[in-house]
């Protein structure tokens, strides 16, 4: 039974260091997903106007007023 422990704790290690791996690409995956959208909202969908804002998949684009306080200008959902 001794000479077999390390046989269990070597599986064991390897199904963490799976789970770990899994879950790192997994966020690595859904960042560079975000910040595509990001980038798709701020230089393609609101490059003519003065500030864009992008939150939960809305793309929200801002001119100034006469008084130069943003204004919401256009605003599209992103899939």
């Amino acid at each position: 039974m001794i000479k077999d422990k390390w046989k269990i704790i070597a599986i064991v290690l390897i199904i963490l260091f799976s789970i770990l791996l899994t879950f790192n690409v997994w966020a690595i995956v859904s960042t560079n997903s975000e910040l595509n959208k990001q980038n798709t909202c701020y230089y393609d969908i609101c490059s003519g106007y003065e500030d864009a804002y992008y939150l939960d998949n809305v793309c929200t684009c801002y001119e100034l007023d006469n008084f130069g306080y943003y204004i919401t200008a256009k605003e599209e959902y992103m899939r």
